[in-house]
């Protein structure tokens, strides 16, 4: 039950946040959000992670639609621990908020700009940020199973 939650949270915040920058903000335009330090500008990713991959719509399609399913099955069917359930669900929320933009749009609306940093959008943060967290995760079940085992 959590992923699924999560997962709706994420895709949620991602697409109404990318509705209000494009109803907005003019493409290219740019306007600080915290003075100094973070930037809403509005820009289309044709490609991945640092605009890898350009124009490449069609493999993230179909790898992401792989992974969102593999991944919601192996949920459904293993029914992992809460905390594992909300770390996947941070990274298909993700995965289907770029997924609904590249099926739209043939591109990823992105927004949040340190001007230090690539252009990016939430999600594109639960994709990192549940990435840290399943290596977090992984890293304190070995360890717990060294120690105890």
């Amino acid at each position: 039950m959590y992923y699924w939650i999560i997962l709706a949270l994420v895709v949620l915040l991602d697409q109404s946040s990318k509705w209000w920058v494009s109803s907005t903000l003019f493409m290219g335009e740019s306007r600080p959000l915290i003075d100094g330090i973070l930037w809403l500008t509005h820009v289309h990713n044709q490609g991945a992670a640092f605009s890898i991959l350009q124009g490449k719509i069609a493999f993230f399609v179909i790898a992401s639609i792989i992974v969102i399913i593999g991944v919601s099955i192996w949920v459904a069917v293993s029914r992992p621990p809460n905390v594992l359930a909300m770390i996947m669900g941070l990274l298909s929320g993700g995965a289907v908020g770029n997924l609904v933009d590249r099926l739209r749009f043939s591109h990823v609306i992105d927004f949040l700009d340190l001007h230090w940093w690539p252009v990016f959008n939430f999600a594109d943060m639960a994709i990192v940020v549940g990435s840290f967290l399943l290596v977090w995760y992984v890293f304190m079940q070995e360890r717990s199973e060294r120690t105890n085992g």
